[in-house]
């Protein structure tokens, strides 16, 4: 039996290589890194709500959402925030829990797989 850690870890890695050599790959990687804090200091309904307000097709924000969404099995962006609006408190605490390890799974794998810009100073 797996434990929900890894059901989101082995989600989790497809989707961010998926993103590398990407046209968004480094959007993407601002998107994984930034997102659980964003969770944090703003709330889970106002940082998914952010990502849609942002969304385009083909744009990062699309893609991270989408991807967050199916790692927790919803079949899109717009389900996972409809979930959301339309639940408890005790499945809103729920959910909140499960997006911050769905999204700290995404930040691992980006920090190993998706490279950083290299910083200006570094050839000096």
């Amino acid at each position: 039996m797996e434990t929900r850690d890894q059901k989101y870890a082995k989600a989790a890695y497809p989707k961010v290589q998926a993103q590398k050599g990407n046209t968004i790959e480094k959007g993407y990687r601002t998107l994984a890194l930034n997102f659980p804090v964003m969770v944090l200091q703003s709330g889970l309904t106002q940082a998914i709500g952010f990502l849609l307000t942002k969304c385009q097709s083909g744009n990062e924000h699309h893609a991270y959402l989408n991807d967050l969404a199916k790692i927790l099995g919803k079949n899109d962006g717009q389900a996972l925030h409809t979930d959301i609006i339309n639940s408890q408190l005790a499945a809103y605490q729920h959910l909140t829990r499960q997006v911050l390890e769905a999204s700290a799974w995404l930040k691992r794998y980006t920090q190993a797989l998706l490279e950083a810009e290299p910083a200006a100073n570094a050839t000096e």
